[in-house]
């Protein structure tokens, strides 16, 4: 599995190999060999790229690390997919549409088109690396649309399920009364 990781306005993909200090950096899409070790002072590291050995200093809080590296220090911020998923399916304008946060593997679709759900309502059940996620409801919502059904595949960010506001049914809308009026 690889972690993502912001720098400035880029993400880049890290892939650890068996030995926690040494990893596969995906780089534009070059992957890049790297080893970490421990230097003598707090914080100061040695990375090695390819054959040439650096020195940095690494301070982390949180999920934010500062990599002080040729001078000059860097702010690079560790992003949780599901998170980003998450925040990216959140309520814009009345409907929602939820991501897939992996590529993986539609188990169940425990819903269908038109029906009302509440919050935590599942939704479907996906399989992205043997490990299975239970997409559920953000709120209380109508399902306008499944577009992945049982055993269909996906990428990461594809779109898994759309929900509307319950609001948004023409059906749902109150009715003018118009007792006590004369034609």
């Amino acid at each position: 599995m690889g972690y993502d990781f912001a720098l400035g306005e880029e993400t880049f993909v890290v892939h650890p190999v068996h030995d926690r200090s040494e990893a596969t950096l995906s780089i534009e899409g070059r992957a890049i060999r790297a080893a970490l070790s421990p230097g003598l002072a707090l914080g100061e590291y040695f990375l090695e790229i390819e054959g040439s050995r650096e020195r940095v200093f690494l301070a982390n809080r949180g999920d934010v690390h500062f990599i002080h590296w040729r001078g000059r220090t860097h702010r690079v911020e560790s992003i949780n997919a599901l998170d980003r998923a998450r925040r990216a399916a959140e309520p814009s304008g009345g409907t929602d549409l939820l991501r897939a946060p992996m590529p993986g593997t539609v188990v169940e679709v425990a819903v269908q088109p038109g029906q009302a759900v509440e919050a935590g309502t599942l939704l479907m059940t996906i399989e992205s690396m043997k490990l299975q996620t239970a997409v559920t409801a953000p709120h209380s919502a109508r399902v306008a649309e499944v577009f992945v059904a049982t055993g269909g595949r996906f990428d990461q960010g594809a779109a898994l399920i759309r929900l509307e506001s319950q609001d948004d049914d023409p059906e749902e809308q109150p009715q003018e009364s118009h007792e006590g009026e004369t034609p």
